[in-house]
């Protein structure tokens, strides 16, 4: 009966296994490479610490290892002896991996649910009940024992997942022959780690299905390209606003769609919008760093904006590290003493103290990052598709694995969707930017601190900024949290506002006001406590945007004039938007930015 498809499966298997023996000399560097061995070195480290501790707690851990036998045979007697489906130790909610049926009804696989959750929960919780371990420690071996542990989970399986082996069972095995197919082409499009892919990497066009809004291109050079979107109103508001977004990213998170487009949503607002469009960076921009980024990128954007409008000062918003750019951009001209050429600032779930870093925290370490920067001095550049994978391993049920499942194991194709093709759009980041970014910034802080981060020939002083400040930060953001952002937001000077929206990194920022999908809360007072904060705050229902709106408005003339002239004479328009830069996908040709 299976003849047939275990033959086809074989001969896919064996192409599979030839692709993997093809970069063998590729895998074996990749597994001796420096930073493999520096991460074992630290789980070495951290794990020698554990049992170091542990063994002068005993006590404790018996009780922790004879509850776990208590509640596994209570889940032997409940499914085993007594027939009984009703779960003992349930996922935790938002867990999707245990959601088919037969997790429940069959005994079998009941049982090895229960078992997997509370071996999960039992372990994890051994890691954080042993005393004398520094929370350092804790927090790298709870990360990386919860990666070991979930990369085990019975879902991940099909001789231990009901749903896989009703379906390879009625499919006579064309599931896993479409998914072998499909990791044969992730192979191919990775770098020294799998990267699955997320959603149909056809589906969307850059320019005409996504990042479609109408613009020109105003600015070049080698760091970045300037887009001027073109007006939809026809008065607009008489101070411009450039939006600066992060360089480990691509823009159009902020222009997905029509339905989903900030830009689109300020231009109907009446707002005159530029946006900066990083270069993809390759070897050849090897020498980049991070304070080019404010001296040859915003500060760049910021001199052709005011030649085109004519106005001296301007709005800027940044999102996450282009926040962070942003900021350092503010610091600058006030140690040069310049005008006050940018008149408010918006930070879009941005860290200025990078003392909570988040689950990102796992990878901060000295040796770990000693081997990230000599892998990045060897290459040029941090490549952004493994970047990509981990910041997707940093929610490794919902972001990784269970791709690898409906991908490779069920053999479905990945729906078409923009964010998660934008999310798989990667970019690179130059080695000393992410060196920088690595041991400056997350390592050692140095940003809010006295003479920490020199960026054109000045010390960046946070509290030298005295322009009007609005921080927008996310409640269940992992990669910024939100109690890491609000302590950047006592680090700058002037008056500030501080939101937290609902949902994540992403979805509480692209959070358009007719879907009145996700809140957010508000308190005018700054205390010295994150906590402190959110306890006084009142919840608002809706989007976030009008509120910032409104805030803009209140730091800008009213004043309402013709829209501007796209471009000017010394800085003609040079192509339609969404521009060349956008466009590189990885790896990249040099080739690739010369316009076509």
């Amino acid at each position: 009966m299976y003849q047939h498809f275990f033959s086809d499966y074989l001969v896919k298997l064996q192409e599979t296994n030839q692709k993997w023996w093809e970069d063998l000399e590729l895998n074996r560097a990749a597994a001796n490479s420096p930073l493999n061995k520096a991460m074992q070195e630290v789980s070495l480290e951290d794990t020698a610490k554990l049992f170091e501790s542990a063994a002068n707690q005993p006590a404790s851990l018996l009780k922790v290892q004879t509850e776990w036998w208590q509640q596994q045979l209570a889940i032997w007697q409940s499914v085993a002896l007594s027939g009984n489906t009703e779960s003992l130790v349930e996922a935790d909610k938002g867990d999707k991996r245990f959601s088919n049926e037969g997790w429940q009804n069959d005994a079998f696989y009941n049982f090895i649910k229960q078992s997997y959750l509370l071996f999960s929960k039992t372990y994890l919780e051994t890691i954080n009940s042993v005393d004398g371990l520094d929370e350092k420690s804790k927090e790298r071996l709870s990360f990386f024992s919860r990666q070991a542990i979930n990369a085990l989970s019975p879902s991940n399986f099909i001789a231990t997942n009901p749903e896989l082996l009703k379906l390879t069972l009625e499919q006579n095995g064309e599931n896993l022959l479409s998914g072998l197919e499909q990791l044969r082409e992730d192979l191919d499009s990775s770098a020294d780690i799998l990267k699955i892919r997320m959603t149909n990497n056809n589906a969307f066009r850059v320019g005409e299905d996504v990042a479609n809004t109408p613009g020109d291109v105003v600015y070049q050079n080698e760091l970045f390209e300037l887009i001027q979107y073109r007006p939809l109103t026809e008065t607009v508001h008489k101070t411009p606003l450039l939006i600066v977004p992060p360089f480990v990213n691509k823009y159009y998170i902020l222009d997905l769609r029509e339905k989903n487009s900030m830009v689109r949503w300020l231009l109907e607002q009446g707002q005159t919008v530029f946006l900066i469009s990083w270069r993809n960076p390759s070897e050849a921009q090897r020498d980049v760093e991070f304070g080019d980024y404010v001296t040859e990128g915003v500060a760049k954007a910021v001199t052709a904006i005011e030649s085109i409008t004519g106005e001296s000062q301007i709005d800027a918003a940044g999102y996450c590290i282009g926040g962070t750019v942003l900021a350092c951009t503010l610091s600058y001209y006030a140690a040069k003493r310049m005008k006050k050429r940018i008149k408010s600032a918006t930070f879009f779930t941005t860290l200025l103290d990078f003392s909570q870093p988040g689950e990102v925290g796992a990878y901060i370490n000295d040796t770990i990052i000693d081997a990230i920067e000599a892998q990045n001095n060897a290459r040029g550049f941090m490549d952004g598709r493994s970047l990509s994978v981990t910041f997707s391993l940093l929610r490794e049920n919902s972001l990784y694995w269970n791709y690898y499942v409906d991908n490779y194991l069920k053999g479905k194709s990945p729906v078409d969707f923009d964010m998660l093709y934008w999310n798989s759009d990667s970019t690179n980041v130059t080695a000393p930017c992410h060196n920088f970014m690595l041991r400056q910034l997350y390592l050692e802080n140095k940003l809010v601190q006295d003479k920490g981060v020199k960026i054109g020939g000045v010390w960046i002083d946070l509290d030298k900024i005295k322009v009007p400040s609005y921080f927008i930060s996310a409640k269940e953001d992992h990669i910024a949290l939100w109690q890491g952002t609000y302590r950047g937001a006592l680090n700058v000077g002037g008056n500030k506002t501080f939101v937290l929206g609902e949902s994540g990194h992403i979805a509480g920022i692209v959070n358009h006001p007719a879907k009145n999908k996700y809140g957010f809360w508000v308190n005018e007072a700054l205390d010295d406590n994150a906590e402190d904060w959110l306890n006084n705050a009142s919840h608002q229902e809706g989007s976030w945007w009008p509120h910032w709106h409104q805030w803009l408005l209140g730091s800008s003339p009213s004043e309402r004039i013709e829209p501007y002239t796209q471009g000017n004479e010394e800085f003609p328009i040079l192509r339609n938007a969404p521009g060349i830069y956008v466009k590189q996908v990885l790896p990249i040709e040099d080739a690739e930015v010369k316009e076509s």
